[in-house]
């Protein structure tokens, strides 16, 4: 299981999440800190009484939604997926795969099965290939080198949506070289560049295969017929 874990600004930010107890803010946190690598925790109540939370605070976070009730006493972390996103090589798929296999997704948020939410899909119909392999190649593309943890969650939240990893890559590497000539320190933090989705100005269009073979046949001189001096047609 990783040892790091992150928060989104988009979660810890908002007005809701503000809104709770601090005391129950900090019983978020720690619970998302001792969860597994898919946001599951079978130990929630005792974190609470850990930290000397109440049960209201733990309640709050389950009537607020960012908790939810999970059969054996299990609890996931909704918005898991906005906050985390773990390395290929270091992530350990939870346990409780009967569990797990019951949640659905709905805009990158855990929804409990039983709930029938409008626009959500069950979490086994998410294509494989929509998780993060790429980001170190993002990072050492992208010419400002602040906020990592923050770009990796923005990074993730993209590719969760379906972006390519390449076309973000092609996108850092085309800012960096279009500001090349200008101090880092000016240009944005990358968390703010995913976010505000400037990558999108900075898109690289490459040719299908079919008629970047087909410039490429138009750009060679015909092949010579050295026993004839003729050119072959």
């Amino acid at each position: 299981m990783a040892e790091k874990r992150m928060f989104s600004r988009k979660v810890v930010e908002s007005d809701n999440f503000l809104n709770l107890p601090l005391s129950a803010q900090g019983l978020y946190m720690h619970i998302c800190m001792e969860a597994d690598d898919d946001g599951f925790v079978n130990n929630a109540n005792r974190i609470r009484r850990v930290v000397d939370a109440s049960e209201n605070d733990y309640d709050i976070l389950f009537q607020n939604g960012y908790l939810l009730h999970m059969a054996q006493g299990l609890v996931v972390v909704a918005h898991w997926r906005i906050c985390n996103s773990i390395r290929k090589d270091r992530y350990k798929p939870t346990v409780y795969q009967s569990e797990w296999k019951k949640l659905k997704i709905k805009d990158n948020v855990y929804v409990a099965d039983e709930q029938n939410t409008v626009d959500s899909v069950p979490i086994t119909a998410i294509p494989k290939e929509m998780t993060v392999r790429k980001f170190e190649e993002f990072w050492e593309a992208y010419p400002r080198k602040e906020h990592r943890a923050m770009a990796e969650s923005e990074y993730a939240m993209l590719v969760m949506q379906g972006i390519k990893e390449d076309m973000l890559i092609a996108s850092a590497k085309a800012y960096a070289k279009d500001k090349a000539e200008e101090d880092p320190k000016y240009l944005n933090c990358p968390d703010s560049w995913l976010r505000k989705n400037i990558f999108a100005d900075y898109e690289v269009k490459e040719p299908l295969g079919e008629e970047a073979d087909s410039e490429g046949e138009d750009d060679e001189e015909p092949a010579m017929n050295l026993w004839d001096g003729k050119e072959e047609r």
